[in-house]
Protein backbone atom coordinates (compact mmCIF):
# COMPACT_ATOMS: atom_id res chain seq x y z
CA UNK A 1 0.00 0.00 0.00
CA UNK A 2 2.93 2.30 0.59
CA UNK A 3 4.23 1.43 -2.44
CA UNK A 4 0.61 2.73 -3.92
CA UNK A 5 0.92 5.53 -1.98
CA UNK A 6 4.07 6.71 -3.50
CA UNK A 7 3.12 6.08 -7.12
CA UNK A 8 0.44 8.31 -6.85
CA UNK A 9 2.28 10.44 -5.54
CA UNK A 10 4.58 10.57 -7.93
CA UNK A 11 2.19 10.63 -10.79
CA UNK A 12 0.51 13.72 -9.33
CA UNK A 13 4.19 15.44 -9.21
CA UNK A 14 4.40 14.54 -12.80
CA UNK A 15 1.85 16.12 -14.00
CA UNK A 16 1.81 18.80 -11.90
CA UNK A 17 5.69 19.48 -13.46
CA UNK A 18 4.09 18.90 -17.44
CA UNK A 19 1.35 21.79 -16.69
CA UNK A 20 3.99 24.01 -15.19
CA UNK A 21 6.23 23.14 -17.94
CA UNK A 22 3.33 23.65 -20.48
CA UNK A 23 2.81 27.44 -19.04
CA UNK A 24 6.08 28.49 -19.11
CA UNK A 25 6.60 27.49 -22.76
CA UNK A 26 3.26 29.41 -23.71
CA UNK A 27 4.02 32.33 -21.56
CA UNK A 28 7.02 32.52 -23.52
CA UNK A 29 6.29 32.27 -26.74
CA UNK A 30 2.23 33.73 -26.30
CA UNK A 31 1.22 36.64 -28.38
CA UNK A 32 1.33 40.20 -27.48
CA UNK A 33 -1.46 42.24 -26.54
CA UNK A 34 -3.20 43.69 -29.75
CA UNK A 35 -6.15 46.27 -29.41
CA UNK A 36 -8.07 48.73 -30.93
CA UNK A 37 -7.58 52.26 -29.72
CA UNK A 38 -9.63 55.46 -30.28
CA UNK A 39 -7.10 58.03 -29.40
CA UNK A 40 -4.65 58.53 -32.84
CA UNK A 41 -1.05 58.98 -33.09
CA UNK A 42 -0.13 62.55 -32.27
CA UNK A 43 1.35 62.66 -36.38
CA UNK A 44 -2.67 62.29 -37.30
CA UNK A 45 -3.32 66.32 -37.58
CA UNK A 46 -6.54 65.03 -39.61
CA UNK A 47 -7.96 62.86 -37.19
CA UNK A 48 -9.31 63.53 -33.69
CA UNK A 49 -11.45 62.27 -30.96
CA UNK A 50 -15.33 63.26 -31.47
CA UNK A 51 -18.82 61.87 -31.11
CA UNK A 52 -19.43 59.46 -28.17
CA UNK A 53 -17.00 57.68 -26.17
CA UNK A 54 -14.56 60.09 -28.10
CA UNK A 55 -14.24 57.86 -31.37
CA UNK A 56 -11.54 59.19 -33.62
CA UNK A 57 -13.52 60.79 -36.47
CA UNK A 58 -12.70 62.43 -39.61
CA UNK A 59 -14.86 64.37 -41.88
CA UNK A 60 -16.14 62.72 -45.38
CA UNK A 61 -17.82 63.94 -48.34
CA UNK A 62 -20.77 65.60 -47.74
CA UNK A 63 -20.78 66.13 -43.75
CA UNK A 64 -20.55 62.54 -43.39
CA UNK A 65 -17.67 61.46 -41.04
CA UNK A 66 -15.39 57.92 -41.31
CA UNK A 67 -14.74 56.15 -37.58
CA UNK A 68 -10.93 55.36 -37.59
CA UNK A 69 -9.41 53.14 -34.65
CA UNK A 70 -5.74 52.19 -34.12
CA UNK A 71 -4.24 49.10 -33.95
CA UNK A 72 -2.02 48.83 -30.81
CA UNK A 73 0.00 46.52 -28.99
CA UNK A 74 1.30 46.49 -25.63
CA UNK A 75 -0.50 45.85 -22.00
CA UNK A 76 -0.70 49.19 -20.98
CA UNK A 77 -2.82 52.66 -22.42
CA UNK A 78 -0.43 54.35 -21.61
CA UNK A 79 2.91 53.11 -22.93
CA UNK A 80 1.36 50.90 -26.14
CA UNK A 81 2.72 51.43 -29.32
CA UNK A 82 1.10 52.22 -32.77
CA UNK A 83 1.89 48.96 -35.07
CA UNK A 84 1.59 47.82 -38.46
CA UNK A 85 0.64 44.53 -39.14
CA UNK A 86 3.23 42.93 -41.84
CA UNK A 87 1.67 42.45 -45.03
CA UNK A 88 2.81 38.83 -45.14
CA UNK A 89 0.79 38.54 -41.80
CA UNK A 90 -2.43 35.90 -42.29
CA UNK A 91 -4.96 38.25 -40.80
CA UNK A 92 -9.39 38.57 -40.56
CA UNK A 93 -11.17 41.39 -39.92
CA UNK A 94 -15.11 41.76 -39.27
CA UNK A 95 -16.98 44.45 -38.82
CA UNK A 96 -20.81 44.13 -37.51
CA UNK A 97 -23.26 47.04 -37.55
CA UNK A 98 -25.61 47.42 -33.90
CA UNK A 99 -28.48 44.91 -36.04
CA UNK A 100 -25.61 42.53 -36.45
CA UNK A 101 -25.28 42.77 -40.16
CA UNK A 102 -21.83 42.19 -41.61
CA UNK A 103 -20.68 45.38 -43.24
CA UNK A 104 -18.06 46.76 -45.05
CA UNK A 105 -14.91 48.56 -43.55
CA UNK A 106 -11.34 49.55 -44.74
CA UNK A 107 -8.58 47.66 -43.47
CA UNK A 108 -5.51 50.29 -43.85
CA UNK A 109 -1.78 49.68 -43.52
CA UNK A 110 0.34 53.52 -43.70
CA UNK A 111 3.00 54.86 -42.26
CA UNK A 112 4.47 52.15 -40.22
CA UNK A 113 0.48 51.97 -38.66
CA UNK A 114 -2.71 49.93 -38.95
CA UNK A 115 -5.98 51.21 -38.63
CA UNK A 116 -9.26 50.51 -40.07
CA UNK A 117 -11.94 53.09 -41.21
CA UNK A 118 -16.03 52.64 -41.99
CA UNK A 119 -18.71 55.23 -42.27
CA UNK A 120 -22.37 53.87 -41.33
CA UNK A 121 -24.96 56.38 -39.94
CA UNK A 122 -26.75 53.13 -38.22
CA UNK A 123 -27.18 54.08 -34.11
CA UNK A 124 -26.23 51.54 -31.40
CA UNK A 125 -22.85 49.57 -30.80
CA UNK A 126 -20.22 48.48 -33.62
CA UNK A 127 -18.52 45.41 -33.27
CA UNK A 128 -15.19 45.40 -35.36
CA UNK A 129 -12.88 42.59 -34.74
CA UNK A 130 -9.26 41.62 -35.85
CA UNK A 131 -8.19 38.10 -36.01
CA UNK A 132 -4.77 36.68 -35.87
CA UNK A 133 -3.82 32.62 -36.37
CA UNK A 134 -0.38 31.08 -35.90
CA UNK A 135 1.37 27.86 -35.00
CA UNK A 136 4.30 27.50 -33.12
CA UNK A 137 5.35 24.49 -31.42
CA UNK A 138 2.14 22.40 -30.38
CA UNK A 139 0.10 25.00 -29.67
CA UNK A 140 -1.83 27.21 -31.70
CA UNK A 141 -2.30 30.79 -31.13
CA UNK A 142 -5.38 32.34 -31.95
CA UNK A 143 -5.25 36.78 -31.12
CA UNK A 144 -8.20 38.73 -30.93
CA UNK A 145 -8.35 42.61 -30.84
CA UNK A 146 -12.03 43.20 -30.58
CA UNK A 147 -13.54 46.90 -30.89
CA UNK A 148 -17.59 48.17 -29.73
CA UNK A 149 -17.79 51.36 -30.88
CA UNK A 150 -21.06 53.27 -30.02
CA UNK A 151 -22.50 55.35 -32.48
CA UNK A 152 -25.52 58.04 -31.57
CA UNK A 153 -26.67 61.54 -32.25
CA UNK A 154 -29.22 62.94 -29.95
CA UNK A 155 -31.32 64.44 -33.43
CA UNK A 156 -32.83 60.71 -34.06
CA UNK A 157 -33.84 60.61 -30.58
CA UNK A 158 -33.47 57.95 -28.27
CA UNK A 159 -36.29 54.47 -29.29
CA UNK A 160 -35.34 51.10 -28.88
CA UNK A 161 -32.59 51.86 -26.37
CA UNK A 162 -32.53 47.92 -24.96
CA UNK A 163 -32.40 46.90 -28.56
CA UNK A 164 -29.35 48.56 -29.97
CA UNK A 165 -27.03 48.84 -27.43
CA UNK A 166 -26.35 44.88 -27.05
CA UNK A 167 -23.94 43.25 -26.40
CA UNK A 168 -23.70 41.03 -29.61
CA UNK A 169 -21.13 38.36 -29.86
CA UNK A 170 -20.71 36.50 -33.32
CA UNK A 171 -19.73 32.71 -31.81
CA UNK A 172 -20.42 30.84 -35.20
CA UNK A 173 -17.55 33.62 -36.60
CA UNK A 174 -15.47 34.35 -33.73
CA UNK A 175 -13.69 31.74 -31.64
CA UNK A 176 -13.10 34.12 -28.38
CA UNK A 177 -13.99 37.49 -27.48
CA UNK A 178 -14.83 39.17 -24.47
CA UNK A 179 -18.74 40.71 -23.63
CA UNK A 180 -19.75 42.95 -21.18
CA UNK A 181 -22.66 43.11 -19.23
CA UNK A 182 -24.77 46.08 -19.86
CA UNK A 183 -25.87 48.16 -16.73
CA UNK A 184 -29.41 48.06 -15.91
CA UNK A 185 -29.94 51.63 -16.82
CA UNK A 186 -27.80 51.39 -19.39
CA UNK A 187 -28.44 53.76 -22.38
CA UNK A 188 -26.97 55.74 -25.66
CA UNK A 189 -25.00 57.85 -23.30
CA UNK A 190 -23.50 55.48 -21.01
CA UNK A 191 -19.86 55.69 -19.80
CA UNK A 192 -17.56 53.47 -17.21
CA UNK A 193 -17.03 55.65 -14.07
CA UNK A 194 -14.27 55.08 -11.72
CA UNK A 195 -16.43 53.33 -8.47
CA UNK A 196 -18.52 51.25 -10.71
CA UNK A 197 -18.40 47.97 -10.79
CA UNK A 198 -18.03 46.35 -13.90
CA UNK A 199 -19.02 42.63 -14.96
CA UNK A 200 -17.23 40.77 -17.89
CA UNK A 201 -17.52 37.27 -19.55
CA UNK A 202 -14.67 35.37 -21.29
CA UNK A 203 -16.31 33.09 -24.18
CA UNK A 204 -14.92 30.69 -26.21
CA UNK A 205 -16.82 29.49 -29.22
CA UNK A 206 -19.65 31.38 -27.33
CA UNK A 207 -19.34 29.00 -24.35
CA UNK A 208 -18.19 30.59 -21.04
CA UNK A 209 -14.11 29.08 -19.85
CA UNK A 210 -13.33 28.99 -16.23
CA UNK A 211 -10.04 30.06 -14.62
CA UNK A 212 -9.58 32.12 -18.08
CA UNK A 213 -7.20 35.48 -16.44
CA UNK A 214 -8.76 38.82 -17.00
CA UNK A 215 -6.74 41.67 -16.66
CA UNK A 216 -7.50 45.18 -16.40
CA UNK A 217 -5.41 48.12 -17.25
CA UNK A 218 -6.27 51.78 -16.45
CA UNK A 219 -4.69 54.58 -18.38
CA UNK A 220 -3.09 55.22 -14.98
CA UNK A 221 -0.89 52.08 -15.46
CA UNK A 222 -3.54 50.64 -12.49
CA UNK A 223 -4.10 46.84 -13.27
CA UNK A 224 -5.82 44.17 -11.80
CA UNK A 225 -6.03 40.30 -12.71
CA UNK A 226 -9.16 37.88 -11.95
CA UNK A 227 -9.79 34.72 -12.93
CA UNK A 228 -12.85 33.80 -14.32
CA UNK A 229 -16.01 31.79 -12.26
CA UNK A 230 -18.05 28.58 -13.66
CA UNK A 231 -20.16 30.98 -15.91
CA UNK A 232 -17.02 32.91 -17.33
CA UNK A 233 -17.64 35.94 -15.30
CA UNK A 234 -15.43 38.22 -13.55
CA UNK A 235 -16.41 41.47 -11.99
CA UNK A 236 -13.91 44.54 -11.94
CA UNK A 237 -14.46 47.74 -9.88
CA UNK A 238 -12.68 50.88 -11.23
CA UNK A 239 -10.51 52.49 -8.70
CA UNK A 240 -10.89 56.62 -8.51
CA UNK A 241 -7.17 57.35 -10.44
CA UNK A 242 -7.96 60.66 -11.26
CA UNK A 243 -7.16 63.50 -8.32
CA UNK A 244 -7.06 67.35 -9.33
CA UNK A 245 -7.85 70.68 -7.73
CA UNK A 246 -11.47 71.37 -7.81
CA UNK A 247 -10.73 74.33 -9.94
CA UNK A 248 -9.70 71.46 -12.88
CA UNK A 249 -12.30 69.15 -12.38
CA UNK A 250 -13.78 68.21 -15.73
CA UNK A 251 -16.68 65.97 -15.77
CA UNK A 252 -16.35 65.12 -19.48
CA UNK A 253 -12.43 64.11 -19.10
CA UNK A 254 -12.30 60.67 -20.63
CA UNK A 255 -9.92 58.17 -19.93
CA UNK A 256 -8.77 54.72 -21.61
CA UNK A 257 -8.70 51.16 -19.90
CA UNK A 258 -8.08 47.46 -21.18
CA UNK A 259 -9.14 44.63 -20.81
CA UNK A 260 -7.08 41.47 -22.01
CA UNK A 261 -7.94 37.76 -20.97
CA UNK A 262 -6.25 34.59 -22.48
CA UNK A 263 -6.28 30.77 -21.62
CA UNK A 264 -4.51 27.84 -23.06
CA UNK A 265 -6.87 24.51 -23.78
CA UNK A 266 -5.88 21.17 -24.41
CA UNK A 267 -7.48 20.80 -28.32
CA UNK A 268 -6.18 18.59 -31.34
CA UNK A 269 -6.28 19.92 -34.66
CA UNK A 270 -4.34 21.34 -37.92
CA UNK A 271 -4.05 24.44 -39.01
CA UNK A 272 -2.36 25.40 -42.44
CA UNK A 273 -0.55 21.75 -42.59
CA UNK A 274 0.35 22.21 -38.57
CA UNK A 275 -0.63 19.65 -36.20
CA UNK A 276 -1.25 21.22 -32.65
CA UNK A 277 -2.08 19.87 -29.37
CA UNK A 278 -3.32 23.04 -28.00
CA UNK A 279 -4.85 26.26 -28.64
CA UNK A 280 -3.70 29.47 -26.75
CA UNK A 281 -6.55 32.22 -26.95
CA UNK A 282 -5.97 35.84 -26.37
CA UNK A 283 -8.64 38.62 -26.68
CA UNK A 284 -8.62 42.30 -25.88
CA UNK A 285 -11.68 44.85 -25.32
CA UNK A 286 -10.81 48.57 -24.59
CA UNK A 287 -13.03 51.66 -24.24
CA UNK A 288 -13.18 55.06 -21.81
CA UNK A 289 -14.75 55.90 -18.43
CA UNK A 290 -14.37 59.24 -16.60
CA UNK A 291 -13.68 60.72 -13.17
CA UNK A 292 -16.44 59.25 -10.52
CA UNK A 293 -19.71 60.88 -10.52
CA UNK A 294 -19.42 61.73 -6.62
CA UNK A 295 -15.85 63.98 -6.64
CA UNK A 296 -19.11 66.42 -9.01
CA UNK A 297 -21.72 66.11 -7.01
CA UNK A 298 -19.80 66.63 -3.80
CA UNK A 299 -18.61 69.58 -5.31
CA UNK A 300 -22.62 70.78 -6.36
CA UNK A 301 -23.75 69.81 -2.92
CA UNK A 302 -20.68 72.32 -1.60
CA UNK A 303 -21.84 75.03 -3.97
CA UNK A 304 -25.03 74.76 -2.74
CA UNK A 305 -24.34 75.15 1.15
CA UNK A 306 -22.12 78.24 0.02
CA UNK A 307 -24.74 79.79 -1.81
CA UNK A 308 -27.66 79.04 1.16
CA UNK A 309 -25.22 80.61 3.66
CA UNK A 310 -24.51 83.36 1.93
CA UNK A 311 -28.05 83.72 1.93
CA UNK A 312 -29.30 83.11 5.25
CA UNK A 313 -25.98 85.50 6.65
CA UNK A 314 -27.23 88.58 4.12
CA UNK A 315 -30.89 87.78 5.62
CA UNK A 316 -29.85 87.82 9.00
CA UNK A 317 -27.79 91.03 8.89
CA UNK A 318 -30.88 92.65 6.85
CA UNK A 319 -33.41 91.83 9.89
CA UNK A 320 -31.18 92.33 12.58
CA UNK A 321 -30.37 95.81 10.99
CA UNK A 322 -34.09 96.66 9.99
CA UNK A 323 -35.18 95.77 13.64
CA UNK A 324 -32.70 98.11 15.07
CA UNK A 325 -33.84 101.19 12.95
CA UNK A 326 -35.74 104.14 14.71
CA UNK A 327 -38.00 105.36 12.72
CA UNK A 328 -38.30 109.25 12.63
CA UNK A 329 -41.90 110.77 13.97
CA UNK A 330 -42.30 114.21 13.83
CA UNK A 331 -44.01 116.11 16.60
CA UNK A 332 -46.53 119.21 16.11
CA UNK A 333 -47.80 121.55 18.67
CA UNK A 334 -50.85 123.24 18.76
CA UNK A 335 -49.67 126.83 20.14
CA UNK A 336 -53.28 128.24 20.79
CA UNK A 337 -54.02 125.22 23.18
CA UNK A 338 -50.96 125.71 24.76
CA UNK A 339 -51.09 129.88 24.76
CA UNK A 340 -54.44 129.49 26.44
CA UNK A 341 -53.38 127.13 28.95
CA UNK A 342 -50.40 129.19 29.83
CA UNK A 343 -53.75 132.12 30.23
CA UNK A 344 -55.28 129.93 32.53
CA UNK A 345 -52.17 129.14 34.59
CA UNK A 346 -51.88 132.60 35.35
CA UNK A 347 -55.23 133.18 35.97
Amino acid sequence: MVFLRNTKQSDDTFKSIVLIAIFLVHSLTAQEIIWFSNMPPKEAKKTVPSGMHQLSSVSGKRGQSSIIQWLRKGPSPEDASYIQIPHNKAIEFYLFSPSKKQIEGKLIAKGGKSFFMYASKEEGYYNAYLIQKEVKGDTLYITIAKSEMLNHSCRNGHKLVRGIVGPHIYSEIIPVEIKRKRAFTEDLHYFTASGDKVEYQFLVNGKPVEGANLTLVTQKNWNKTLKTNKEGKSTFQFIQDYFSSWQELNNREIYDYLLYGEITLPEQGNYNGNDYSYIHYTTSLSDGYRPAKTMYMSMFWAFVVLIATIIITVTGIFIYRFKRQKIYKEIKLDETSVTNFDTKRND
